[in-house]
């Protein structure tokens, strides 16, 4: 029987490019929503400095503000839709992937024990053998 080690070795490799892959992926996410709030909050900032000062030319540059960062939201938005199925599509390559070493890793599990076996009931056949062997050699003497 062959040796999986060496196959199990490289899925475990390929494991964990994926897992990195993924764990990138989510601080994409992260830095998108972490831009967002911040557009958000950088937003409120503004509102509440121009109801302070309440004139109507500076409501009209930030209503261009506003406009344009609602813009911007949309497009993180759109951007986190994306990423997210990105995501998804990168979570089940990686549990296929961890799937598929774990079945390989139960193989071998088994291939050993099996070799374990049979290498316990051969010596304990040769135990019985040398045993028998001495009984015979002790009648024979008696």
């Amino acid at each position: 029987m062959a040796d999986l080690d060496p196959l199990i070795r490289v899925r475990k490799h390929a494991v964990e490019q994926k897992q990195k892959f993924l764990a990138e992926l989510y601080r994409q996410a992260e830095e998108l929503a972490r831009q967002k709030q911040t557009l958000l909050d950088q937003l409120a900032s503004e509102r509440s400095k121009i109801s302070e000062m309440e004139s109507a030319e500076m409501m009209s540059y930030f209503g261009r503000y506003a406009d344009a960062v609602k813009d911007r939201v949309e497009d993180i938005d759109e951007a986190a839709v994306k990423l997210e199925t990105r995501i998804e599509i990168a979570r089940e390559d990686m549990r296929a992937a961890f799937a598929e070493l774990k079945k390989i890793e139960i193989t071998q599990e088994r291939r050993e024990a099996r070799e374990q076996a049979e290498r316990d009931k051969k010596e304990s056949a040769e135990l019985d053998d040398i045993a028998i062997e001495g009984y015979r050699r002790q009648m024979d003497e008696d």
